[in-house]
């Protein structure tokens, strides 16, 4: 049987641009944009890090401190030694909050940033397929857990260390340690980020590219198929084989994962958000929101905001020391709010 989740309302009005200050863009000061790898000792009551996004890969290892980081539309409570990586224009953020008149206890952290371009052709060779998958697989954050949690770990520190090709070698020998483990899970919905995935003429990639161009509007089983060349009962069970899951199932996340956005970066309410992400029954769409997320959908905005709050790293009581091999460690970010043109583009296509 087809499934079909009907289209919005024609009647309704496109929903309102995200509001620029949800999200900033983190950019890199042009005086240090020739820094091959950038890392990043922060320290102090905050980790002024407000829900943001940029263009380089990052490894952050938090080492005390912190309540809640999210990524994408995942959000998960800070413990010591939390070790993550965040692919190119993932949104993310993390916050180090208290009850009014509890102190707050102080953060420590490692944040290495890097452009995965600085590997240039490199990476297309067959012998390092692995980070090529690797990095695919950052696009939507990766949690690192186990015995490589504590290996990588003890090399982040070395990187404040060193400079140069040291450091690249060394960031290198991370990398290779991250992606030939078993111990890494996804983080985001793989419907949440920003940009496509590189480009990739494989089924699946047809698949999720078709379903997320056509997310708000009605989607049966066998449109899908025919895309992609499929018949319907080949395509089902293609979708249990590659992601086990039913197609019904896999097109809800990718929904879900369209709403939590909304969410963060919109001021449109819960049922013009369902809408116009396809869902036209409120019952169903706060069930399936509840299963995916474990909260409603009000609760899950409100938390969204407390970690989104875009204050900028004025405060004297914070210290975020980069180490670079070519400047000054408090002239390094350019901090500015953008409007996500990637995100408008979509409203006004819904």
């Amino acid at each position: 049987m087809d499934c079909c989740i009907h289209s919005p309302r024609p009647d309704l009005q496109p929903l309102p641009y995200p509001n620029p200050m949800k999200a900033l863009y983190q950019g890199l000061d042009p005086r240090t944009s020739t820094e091959v790898v950038m890392c990043e000792h922060i320290h102090g009551n905050d980790f002024d890090c407000p829900w943001h996004f940029h263009e380089e890969m990052e490894i952050m290892l938090v080492i005390s401190g912190g309540t809640q980081r999210c990524i994408g539309d995942n959000f998960s409570p800070l413990t010591p030694g939390d070790l993550v990586v965040v692919g190119p224009n993932l949104l993310h953020g993390y916050s180090n909050e208290y009850p009014e008149g509890q102190p707050r206890k102080p953060v420590e952290a490692i944040s290495v940033k890097f452009n995965p371009s600085l590997l240039g052709s490199w990476l297309q060779m067959s012998d390092v397929m692995q980070l090529q998958n690797f990095f695919r697989q950052a696009a939507n954050g990766i949690q690192v857990r186990g015995s490589t949690r504590k290996r990588v770990a003890e090399r982040m520190p070395l990187l404040l260390k060193t400079q140069g090709l040291q450091r690249l070698i060394l960031l290198l020998e991370i990398l290779n340690e991250l992606s030939t483990s078993n111990d890494l899970s996804q983080i985001a919905s793989a419907g949440f980020s920003l940009e496509s995935p590189p480009v990739d003429h494989g089924r699946l990639s047809r698949i999720t590219r078709f379903i997320k161009k056509r997310i708000g509007e009605p989607l049966y089983l066998k449109d899908v198929a025919k895309h992609v060349g499929m018949s319907p009962v080949t395509l089902s069970r293609y979708l249990r084989s590659h992601l086990r899951k039913t197609f019904p199932t896999y097109l809800n996340e990718l929904r879900i994962a369209r709403v939590c956005r909304l969410l963060k970066e919109t001021d449109a309410t819960v049922s013009e958000i369902a809408v116009h992400c396809g869902f036209d029954s409120m019952a169903n769409f706060e069930r399936q929101f509840r299963k995916l997320q474990g909260c409603s959908p009000k609760v899950y905005r409100q938390r969204s905001h407390r970690v989104s709050s875009p204050v900028l790293p004025s405060s004297s009581s914070n210290h975020r020391q980069t180490a670079t091999t070519s400047t000054s460690p408090n002239s390094n970010h350019l901090w500015q709010a953008q409007p996500n043109k990637t995100v408008q583009t979509a409203f006004m296509a819904m």
